[in-house]
C-alpha cells in the first residue's frame, strides 16, 4: 500500500517535522480536478511546485509527475501536460497537491526501511541523484536519542559538504538532527495510524537542509500487512543437541560407503563407544556400531538422531521419530536448495507433528568436543571457548581444520544448511548464555525470516561481554531485491550489517582467513574489549625487520582505519641509548635488525623502553621467516627461540600480535612448529599485515563502541535493543573533530 504524499506529510507534521505549505486537490468521479487547482493555489506564495499523488506513483520524477518554479496561472496547462505523460506511463492520478516551492540548499535523503534485523534509519546525499551518488549510513531503529542522531549525522560520507565548503553557507546540523529524531519515531507512529499494517518503507527525498534549518519536500511510505510478534518463543534447551547422550545415525550401510558410514567412523575415532546406534532395517551392525530397525527400538531413545538417507525418505523418517528423538539433523540436500520447496515443507511439517527440532536440512551437523560431537576427522577433543554457527557444512569444515591449526579451539561449530527450523538467531542466543563460550562467530549467507532475533542474539552477546564475529557471503549489490523505493535500494545487505555492527560492536569480514584472524585475537583477549576500567589506549606500534615491511604495514593499519602514531621522544631516546636508529626509524613503524644472528630477546629490548613510555592499544611485530633460512644455518631454530620469548614480553597492557612473513618457504613441519609456539607464547599468529590490522582493528573497533555506550547501558527489551554506539571513531583526524563527532580518547597528545 502506498500512501498518499500529503498523508505522509500530514504524520510528519505532526512529529514536528517541517514541510513545505500546500493543498491537495482530489479527482472524483468524472472531474480531473483541474477546476481546484488555482483555488487550491489561493494564500500560497510563489514559486509553486505541482505534483500528481495516486496508485502506483512511487517515483514522480521518473514519469513526470512533478513540476517546479509554477505560477498560479500555469497550475491548469502543467497539470494538463502532467495528466498526459503519466498516462504514457501506464498510470493514472489520483489527485494534485501543490505546494510553495522551498528555497535551495544540501539535498538529502532521509528514510526508515525495514530491513532483515528490523526497521533501520537512513542519512544520504539525496534528490534525483541518490542512487547513483550512493553516499548513504544506516542505523538501527531506535536511535537512543540525541547522541544516536548526532552519531548517525557523524558517520555521513562527505558531511564537510554540509559545513560550508568553498564559502557556501553552512547548513543547520541541529535542524537536521531534530528531523532525523523525528523520523526514528515513525515506525511507532505508522502502527498507530494504520492499524494492521506496518511500514515497509518510508523516505523524505529530498530533504533540504539549509543555514534556516531542515524541511522535508517529498514524502513516501509504503505499507505491508503487519507481520510482527511481540510473542517470544519458549527457549529451546540446546544441551542435549551439543552433548547428547545417544546418537542415532540412519543412512549407514553394510556394502558401501555413505555418509551414514562417515559419521559412524568420526564418532568412533573421536572416542565415543557408548550410546552410539546405527538405524538399519535388517543389520545387527554396521562398521562395528550395534544396529537397530528403527529409532524406537533404542532403550531411552536418542537425543540425537542423524539422517543420512535420500531426500524423499526424510518427511517419513523424521515422522517415525516422535517420542523418540530430541533433535533431528538432516545431512541429505535436495530441498528448497534444489528447488524442492514443497518437500522441504513436508520434512519441517514432520518434524513439527512429530514434536522433535530439526536441524538442516542439507548440513554437516555439530563438532562439540566436550559433549562427543563431532562431524569430520582430525578435529581436536580438546574443548575451546569459541561457539560458531555456519550455514555452510564445507566452509564449517574449513573453520574446524584451519582454525585448529591456528590454534583456535571451539566450544561448539554447528551447521544449519536451509535452516528450516533452528536457526542462527536462536544458536547464537544459546552461546550468549553459555558459560562456556567466550567468543561467537558466525558464517551467514542470509538470515531470512530470523534476522531480527539473529540482531537481538547479538546484542544480547555483546551484552553478556562476548566478540562476535561474521563472516558474510552475498552482499553484492546484484543480490539485492527490488525496492520501491531509494531508501530500500541504498539500504542493502551490506550497509545492513554496517549497521548492526554500529550498534553493537560486531566485527564483518569478507575472508575466512580474516575471520579466523579475528576469532584468533578475541580468543586470546575476550573480555579486553569490555573493560570500562582499563586505562584508555589507542593507537598501533608496529616494530620489526625491513623499512619496506614496515612502510606496507603502516599501510594495512591505514586501511583498516588503525593509527600508527610515531613515538614521542622519551619514548625514542632510550632506543637511541641502546644503538637504535643507525641508518633505521624510529619513527612508528620502528625498524629494527632480526634475523637468525640477532639472538632472542630482539623484541623485547624495544618493547622494553616504548611500552613503558606509551599506552598503545596494540603491538603489532613482524618477521621475515624466509631470512632465517637464506641468512642463517640453524634453520628454523633461532626463530623458534625468538617466539618462544614473545609470552615474556614487557606488553605493559598492550595486546602483541605476530605476523610471520614468507612463512610459506618454511617447510611444513616448520611451518607447524612457528604456529604451534606462537600459540604456546599466547601471541596471535598472521600471515600477512592486512589480516593482522583487521583483527586488530575489531578489538579497537569494539573497544571504542562499548565505551560510547557502556554494554550494561543496552535495552534489552527494545526491538533490536541499543542505544547509541559508535562505530569508526578509532580513528585519528587532524583537523578539529566535528560537532557531531565524539573521537576515542587519545592519552597521548
Amino acid at each position: 500500500m502506498v500512501v498518499p504524499e500529503h498523508e505522509v506529510k500530514g504524520l510528519l507534521a505532526g512529529l514536528g517535522v517541517r514541510v513545505p505549505r500546500g493543498s491537495v486537490v482530489p479527482i472524483v468521479g468524472g472531474d480531473d480536478g483541474l477546476g481546484g487547482l488555482v483555488g487550491a493555489a489561493r494564500g500560497l506564495r510563489g514559486p509553486l511546485v505541482l505534483k500528481a499523488y495516486g496508485s502506483g506513483l512511487v517515483h514522480k520524477s521518473d514519469v513526470g509527475a512533478v513540476r517546479l518554479g509554477l505560477g498560479a496561472g500555469g497550475l491548469v496547462t502543467a497539470a494538463r501536460e502532467m495528466a498526459a505523460r503519466v498516462a504514457a506511463a501506464g498510470l493514472e492520478p489520483g489527485g494534485w497537491l501543490v505546494e510553495e516551492q522551498e528555497a535551495a540548499g544540501a539535498e538529502l535523503i532521509v528514510g526508515v526501511v525495514r530491513g532483515p534485523f528490523g526497521p533501520a534509519v537512513l542519512l544520504g546525499h539525496g534528490g534525483v541523484l541518490a542512487e547513483t551518488l550512493d553516499q548513504v549510513v544506516v542505523r538501527l531503529h531506535p536511535l537512543g536519542g540525541p547522541d544516536g542522531t548526532a552519531s548517525l549525522i557523524a558517520a555521513l560520507p562527505g558531511l564537510d559538504a554540509l559545513r560550508g565548503a568553498r564559502g557556501t553557507d553552512p547548513a543547520d546540523l541541529d535542524a537536521l538532527a531534530e528531523l532525523l529524531a523525528a523520523v526514528d519515531r515513525v515506525p511507532e507512529a505508522v502502527a498507530a495510524a494504520y492499524p494492521g499494517l506496518e511500514l515497509d518503507e518510508f523516505e523524505c527525498n529530498p530533504v533540504i537542509v539549509g543555514k534556516d534549518g531542515a524541511v522535508a519536500v517529498d514524502a513516501r511510505l509504503v505499507l505491508r500487512p503487519s507481520a510482527r510478534s511481540d510473542a517470544e518463543a519458549e527457549p529451546t534447551d540446546f544441551g542435549p543437541l551439543f552433548a547428547p547422550r545417544t546418537v542415532a545415525v540412519a543412512g549407514a550401510s553394510t556394502g558401501k560407503t555413505t555418509f551414514g558410514n562417515r559419521f559412524l567412523a568420526a564418532y568412533r575415532a573421536f572416542g565415543r563407544t557408548e550410546g552410539l546406534y546405527a538405524v538399519h532395517r535388517s543389520a545387527r551392525e554396521v562398521d562395528g556400531v550395534p544396529a537397530v530397525a528403527s529409532v524406537a527400538d533404542i532403550p531411552g531413545g536418542a537425543d540425537y538422531l542423524l539422517v543420512a538417507v535420500p531426500a524423499a525418505a526424510t518427511p517419513q523418517l523424521v515422522a517415525g521419530a516422535g517420542q523418540h528423538a530430541r533433535f533431528v539433523h538432516v545431512v541429505s540436500g535436495g530441498f528448497g536448495e534444489a528447488g524442492e520447496d514443497r518437500l522441504e515443507q513436508d520434512l519441517l511439517a514432520a518434524a513439527r507433528a512429530a514434536g522433535v527440532r530439526l536441524l538442516g536440512p542439507n548440513c554437516l551437523g555439530v563438532y562439540a568436543p566436550s559433549g562427543g560431537q563431532t562431524f569430520q576427522l582430525g578435529v581436536p577433543t580438546e574443548p575451546g571457548t569459541i561457539g560458531v554457527v555456519s550455514q555452510s557444512g564445507g566452509l564449517a569444515g574449513d573453520i574446524a581444520g584451519a582454525g585448529t591449526r591456528r590454534g583456535l579451539r571451539f566450544s561448539a561449530l554447528v551447521t544449519i544448511g536451509n535452516a528450516v527450523d533452528v536457526g542462527a538467531g536462536e544458536l547464537v542466543e544459546h552461546f550468549a548464555g553459555d558459560p562456556a563460550t567466550r567468543v561467537i562467530g558466525m558464517y551467514l549467507e542470509g538470515v531470512g525470516a530470523d534476522g531480527e532475533r539473529l540482531a537481538r542474539a547479538v546484542l544480547r552477546a555483546t551484552a553478556a561481554g562476548k566478540p562476535v564475529v561474521a563472516l558474510v557471503g552475498g552482499l553484492s549489490r546484484q543480490g539485492a531485491r527490488a525496492v520501491a523505493s531509494h531508501t530500500g535500494a541504498l539500504a542493502g545487505g551490506e550497509r545492513m550489517w554496517e549497521a548492526l555492527s554500529a550498534a553493537s560492536g560486531l566485527t564483518v569480514v569478507r575472508t575466512l582467513e580474516d575471520f579466523l584472524a579475528v576469532l584468533a585475537v578475541f580468543q586470546r583477549h575476550p573480555e579486553a574489549a569490555f573493560d570500562a576500567a582499563a586505562a584508555p589506549r589507542s593507537g598501533v606500534l608496529v616494530v620489526g625487520p625491513g623499512g619496506g615491511a614496515s612502510v606496507l604495514a603502516a599501510d594495512a593499519c591505514d586501511r583498516a582505519g588503525l593509527a600508527v602514531r610515531p613515538l614521542p621522544e622519551r619514548a625514542a631516546a632510550p632506543l637511541r641509548a641502546r644503538g637504535f636508529g643507525a641508518g633505521t626509524s624510529l619513527a612508528n613503524p620502528v625498524e629494527i635488525p632480526l634475523g637468525p644472528a640477532t639472538g632472542p630477546d630482539a623484541f623485547a629490548r624495544v618493547l622494553k623502553p616504548v611500552l613503558a613510555q606509551t599506552a598503545y592499544a596494540d603491538a603489532l611485530l613482524h618477521v621475515n621467516v624466509q631470512s632465517f633460512y637464506g641468512y642463517g644455518d640453524g634453520g628454523v631454530a633461532p626463530l623458534l627461540e625468538l617466539l618462544g620469548s614473545l609470552g615474556a614480553l614487557p606488553a605493559n597492557g598492550a595486546r602483541i600480535g605476530l605476523v610471520a612473513r614468507n612463512l610459506a618457504c618454511a617447510p611444513p613441519d616448520d611451518a607447524e612448529r612457528v604456529a604451534a609456539a606462537c600459540g604456546a607464547a599466547g601471541v596471535p599468529l598472521f600471515r600477512d599485515f592486512d589480516e593482522a590490522a583487521t583483527a586488530i582493528a575489531a578489538v579497537q573497533r569494539l573497544h571504542a563502541v562499548a565505551r560510547a555506550t557502556p554494554i550494561a547501558d543496552i535495552d534489552m527489551r527494545a526491538t533490536t535493543g541499543c542505544s547509541s554506539r559508535r562505530l569508526g571513531t578509532v580513528r585519528r583526524h587532524d583537523r578539529e573533530p566535528p560537532p557531531y563527532t565524539r573521537p576515542f580518547d587519545d592519552p597521548e597528545p
